[in-house]
Formats: C-alpha cells, structure tokens, sequence
C-alpha cells in the first residue's frame, strides 16, 4: 500500500467515478465541491453518457484519461465498484476513496463484494479509503472530496489533523469546532469500513506531518489495534497530543459498533490501558475537542500537577476543584513565603486557601490584581493558574485582562481563565487574552477538565522521557514453548505450574501422586498440613467435583483422602483421565490476587492483576497492560487498583512484598511474549502476596493453548 499519504491529501489531479450532473445528489456533489472550494489540480469525471458536467470535460473511462490521476472517486453502486478499481490498478491510480456503502456492514453477499475490493487493491498495491465513509477534507490541500452540508461551508487552515471511522461524526465535529470554538482543523478524513488505509496509517502519517500539532481520532473499532501501542509511542516522541474518542464500551455499543461499520474492536479494557499508558486523552463530547485545543494552543504545559485557583467566586473555585481533582491534579495550599505575601493584599474577609477567593474588592483597585497573582506564580508548588472572572465586562474587564496578560507573560506557567461574559460585553478583555494566547472558558467546569487535560498529557511525556531506557525483560524458555505447542486441550494445575515455574513463578511445593502410598510419603516430605486435588484434564473445576480435600494432618488421612478424591472424580466424570492426586503444602497468611494473561486477537497478549474473591469478579478492581510489562508498568498496575491500600498495609495490616508481586508480573509479561504463539489464556487464581520480604506463590493456576486451525 502506498506509503506517502500526502499525495492522498494534496492531489495534483483527481478522477471522479460516477459523477452526475446533478449536484443535489451523493454522486454530483464531489465535483461541485471541488470546484466551489478552488481546488487547483486537474479534475476527471468519469461517466460515459456526458460529454461534459459544469464547463469540465466528462471522460468515457479511467482508462482513456491522459494521465494517472493521484486520487480517484467512486461514487456508483456497490456492484459496479469492483471493476472501476480494477481500472483504476491497470491505470496506477495509487489512492482511491470507495464511498459506496452495501458491504460488510451489510453482511451476506456485502462480505464478498468486500473481499473482492480488498484482493483488488492488494493486487495492485492501491491506498484504499472506505467503503461506506463519507470521504475527506484537506482544508490547506482545497480538496472536498465529499459529500454532506459540512462541504458547503469554507474552513480556515489549522494544525488539527483527524480521523473518523465515523463520516457524519467526524466532519460534525470538525465543523462545530471551526465554527462555533475557532479551532481550525488542517484535514478530516473518514475511513468507514477500513479495508485499507487504517486509522492508525492516518495517524502515524499525522505524526510525521510537520504542519499538524494535534490529532484527534474517532474509533469503533481497530483491526490494527497491536501497533497502537507504538504509534502512541510516536506521538508522545512527536509531542502531538492525541484526542480519542473509543466508543463501543457497552454491550449495546459494540452491537452498535459492528453493525455501523463492520468492525470488531478488542476487549475496551485493553483499549483504555493504552489510553492511559501512553498518554492518549479521552474525550466525551465534540465540546472536549474545542476546549482543549484552546488549552493546547498556549504553547504552555504544567511542569507538575499543582493549580492554584484564584476566584472571586468561592462555590465556582470548587466546582473547578472538583474537576481537576477528579481527573488527577491537586489543588495545593500555598507556601508560608507566598501567603505572607498575600496578607496585605487580599481583605480579610477573603480566603488564602485554595481556592484563593480575592472578592470583587480587589476590583477597587486592579493594580493589586498583578500584586496578588506575582507571588502565587512564583510559588514553588504551583504549576498552572487557573482565575475564574465570573461575568466581568466592559471597561473593567479590559482592565483585569490587561493586568492578567503582564503576569501571564512573564512566566511559562501556563494560565487559564474562567470568564462567562457573553464576547459583545467583554470584546476588548477577551481580545487582549487571544492576543496573549491565554484560553478562556465560559465555565469553571469546561476549564478545569481543559486544565485537567493538559496536565496529564504533560505528565505522560515527562513519564515517557524518564522511561526511555527501560527495557522489559525477556525470557526464552523452549521446553515451555514445546509444552504448549503439542497442547491440544487445557494443561491440569500441575502442568501449568511447571510452566509458570520455567519462568521464574513462585508456585506452592507439590507433588503428583498416583498411589495411596505415593499421596502419604509426598504429605509427609512436603510437611502438614497439605492440600490433595485430583489432577485430570476433564475435571477443570475440582471443587464442583468434590475432589479437594483441605488441612490434611496426618500420612493415614493422606492416603484415605487419595482414594476419596479418585473415587468422588469418578463419580463426577466416568470418563475423566484422572493423571493422579496432587499434593500440595497449604498455604497460611498472605494476600489473596488473581494474575492473568488474554491473548486477545487484536492486541495480541496482555497481562491483568487484581485482588482475589469479590474485588475481582463483582467488583471488576483490575488493571491491564499490553505486553510487555516493565518493572515501572507493573509497579503502576499494582497501584492503580482501588484495592491497592490491602497490599500498602490498610489499617495496621502488615505491608505486602510488593515488589516481588511486581516481579511476578514482569516475568508473567515474558511469558506471554515468549509463549504468544500458542498461548491462549492462563489464569493463576489464587497469587498468595505475603508479606515484605517474603515474597509470593501462586496456588492454582491454568493454561489454555491458542486454538488450533
């Protein structure tokens, strides 16, 4: 597939499939838009019953145009776009957008027509866009190659580059921040079904594309979703900011989801650990994108999480406290140097907490403004101000803001307004603060979250350069690889501790017996009291089958327990292989967690770790990494879970050895890669975490192999 995606944007010629004369229609639109917006390439419409649409020439077939055309447009039925990209390989068209929609999102002889489209394209190496989108904008390439009322509108070039799964989505938004919030977008594109250029193709060109700053993405579903990842990576080394939307969380949704665009997304906690690993920033609403493009557009970024509030309205200061809290920051007293400071200047029936509430007095007098916000800059625990205006206007407003742009520009702490003014009354402030490149919000709460953003964006590239040279460990056990590869069904307990022990697993002592006698002489090697379970690969769930057998005191109860357990499997299963009875020491004291590794299809392996019992299974407390994990993720997954305090030593309970819980983790992420394979899922339930220093043991354990084709 072509590589250079800025032939896609800026076409120096475009052909247009199908195109009518009626410009009323899907298929007339392109070209009149086109036209209307001055692209300055050569324009091609291809339709064999005119010999000219609009003053342009009309050409019978892609095949009899003089020349190769950059990009070309189909816009016919379904059936017939097959053969018009076969004519567009033979001519070495190397971009074509399919808008036709009647394939895969249709399903039936939908999924066949796809097919063919795709074998094509591969065939002769074409850049695909589509089928079933609405096509793209390149605002600074003139070229409006699409369709909808959005096209009719002219934008001004900005340094926001997007992509959309979602055509009707996509250009909503950009049109909404272009010409509601100012934030101009440099070029949208939609991708619809995704049978050739990808979402992520999009936005690794995006990050290379020197004139875009901030990328926005919509998305469904990823069939590409293992390299996110390292486009992540990418934009962090770019210091391009990524915004996301990833919808489809809820079972409705990604019913939703498949039937709109055909695609099949990973598990969305895979899709949030990577958001939050690497520093993508999730928004809700078209809203977001506005706000904290504005907030990106300072130039200036937070070196720490602490904001100070200044407001002359206490019950705003804390609607905004609670909206940057939430999402991360802290709002911290000031210093002792810094409040004596702003004793004379705030009256005394203001607040020095912060939220700092100056009141409206301070507005007798606006050279205190500049007097009372110098030593909250200088103050060593603040990173970024935040003022809230209330609805300030006219004179006194221009005045305040002038006051604000002389602090503002003397230090790179990044300052941010709350100013709910209406623009006709506040003009003059509001035009000193653009000039300054300080964004302003009509509501406390639009801010914060703004703030909020910018922050932890901030706080992943700082995390990004400290990490650099972090390497994940590597493990390569080719007796574990050979376990698993001649595994046809799910290893018993006993086997999938072998594994888990090759990679350096603490697991619990046990031994495999298949006698009575051999069941008493491993009890009293490994000490009592011991744990028996039957060992066979068709009794998965032991417990069910009344074949465990708990605190076992003495060889003599060793020995009955055996022949109990064989006897109660039997009667569970008749036909269970029962390989022996595993004896195992019991385990006293400790933290119950659950580790786990999915293979998911998309993502590829991926670690998860929770606490055991109900934090797990009712409460959903766990936390995902994409393998590979390094030391620093695993410490982060640990500590993320709302369970954490357990391990951290709670109310006086004894600290928990959590760094050889995060060792375990690390060589649990070496496993999966080593074993990617063939590795399907594997489940240690319980991981006993003992207290620090002695380290951890998993009790159960099972491995599913990969699905054989």
């Amino acid at each position: 597939m072509p590589s250079d995606l800025k032939r896609l944007f800026h076409p120096r010629s475009i052909a247009i499939i199908g195109a009518s004369q009626d410009f009323a229609t899907i298929s007339g639109q392109p070209l009149k838009h086109l036209t209307t917006h001055g692209y300055a390439g050569k324009l091609y419409p291809i339709n064999p019953r005119y010999e000219e649409i609009a003053g342009v020439k009309c050409w019978p077939s892609v095949s009899a145009l003089p020349e190769a055309p950059d990009l070309a447009l189909i816009l016919i039925n379904a059936n017939r776009a097959a053969e018009a990209l076969r004519e567009c390989g033979k001519k070495g068209v190397p971009f074509v957008i399919v808008f036709t929609s009647g394939y895969s999102e249709t399903g039936g002889e939908g999924i066949k027509m796809q097919q063919e489209l795709i074998a094509i394209a591969r065939e002769y190496n074409i850049g695909i866009v589509g089928p079933n989108c609405q096509g793209m904008i390149s605002v600074a390439g003139k070229t409006y190659a699409g369709f909808g009322s959005v096209f009719n509108a002219t934008y001004e070039t900005g340094a926001v580059s997007m992509v959309s799964q979602s055509g009707g989505f996509g250009f909503s938004v950009m049109n909404l921040a272009s010409m509601e919030g100012g934030v101009n977008f440099r070029q949208m594109v939609t991708t619809g079904n995704e049978i050739g250029i990808s979402t992520l193709d999009f936005i690794d060109y995006f990050c290379d594309e020197p004139e875009t700053a901030l990328i926005a993405v919509y998305i469904e579903g990823l069939k590409d979703a293992h390299r996110l990842p390292a486009i992540a990576e990418k934009a962090l080394e770019k210091k391009k900011p990524i915004l996301c939307w990833k919808v489809g969380n809820t079972e409705q949704g990604q019913r939703a989801a498949a039937s709109h665009t055909a695609n099949l997304g990973g598990e969305m906690a895979l899709y949030q650990s990577v958001i939050r690993d690497k520093g993508l920033i999730q928004v809700e609403d078209i809203q977001d994108v506005v706000d904290i493009a504005r907030a990106f557009a300072s130039g200036k970024q937070p070196k720490g999480t602490g904001l100070a509030i200044v407001t002359i309205s206490g019950g705003a200061g804390i609607l905004m406290t609670d909206a940057v809290v939430e999402r991360g920051m802290q709002v911290p007293q000031l210093s002792p140097a810094t409040l004596e400071k702003l004793k004379p200047i705030v009256p005394s029936f203001g607040s020095l907490n912060n939220p700092i509430d100056l009141t409206a007095a301070i507005f007798n007098n606006t050279a205190l403004i500049q007097q009372a916000l110098q030593p909250i800059v200088e103050d060593p625990g603040v990173h970024a101000i935040a003022i809230i205006n209330a609805s300030l206007q006219g004179e006194l407003a221009a005045k305040v803001a002038a006051e604000i742009v002389k602090v503002a520009q003397g230090t790179d702490k990044p300052f941010y307004l709350s100013w709910s003014a209406i623009r006709p009354v506040a003009e003059e402030a509001y035009a000193q603060l653009d000039a300054a490149r300080i964004p302003h919000y009509q509501s406390p709460v639009r801010c914060g979250r703004a703030i909020a953003a910018v922050s932890n964006y901030a706080a992943a590239l700082r995390r990004h350069v400290a990490l650099k040279g972090e390497k994940p460990l590597t493990l390569t056990r080719p007796a574990a690889r050979a376990t698993l590869g001649a595994a046809r069904e799910d290893l018993t307990e006993y086997a999938a501790k072998q594994v888990l022990a090759e990679y350096g697993i603490g697991v619990t002592q046990e031994v495999l017996a298949t006698t009575r006698e051999g069941a008493a002489a491993a009890a009293e090697k490994i000490g009592f009291p011991v744990v028996l379970k039957v060992s066979s690969p068709d009794i998965p769930h032991k417990t069910e089958a009344s074949a465990v057998r708990l605190g076992i005191a003495t060889e003599a109860d060793a020995a009955q327990a055996f022949d109990d357990i064989v006897a109660g499997a039997k009667l569970y299963n008749g036909k269970a292989r029962i390989e022996g009875v595993l004896v195992q020491e019991m385990v006293k004291g400790g933290v119950e967690a659950i580790l786990g590794v999915t293979n998911d299809p998309l993502f590829g392996p991926a670690v998860m770790f929770g606490l055991g019992g109900i934090f797990a299974e009712v409460m959903k407390d766990v936390s995902f990494r994409l393998a590979p994990v390094t030391r620093t993720q695993a410490l982060e997954m640990i500590r993320e879970i709302r369970g954490y305090p357990i391990l951290a030593g709670a109310r006086g309970k004894p600290l928990c050895d959590v760094e050889a819980l995060a060792d375990t983790i690390e060589r649990l992420s070496a496993l999966a890669v080593d074993l990617k394979g063939s590795l399907g899922e594997l489940d240690i339930n319980p991981l006993f975490v003992f207290e620090k220093g002695r380290g951890v043991k998993a009790a159960d354990a099972l491995i599913k192999p990969k699905a054989k084709p």
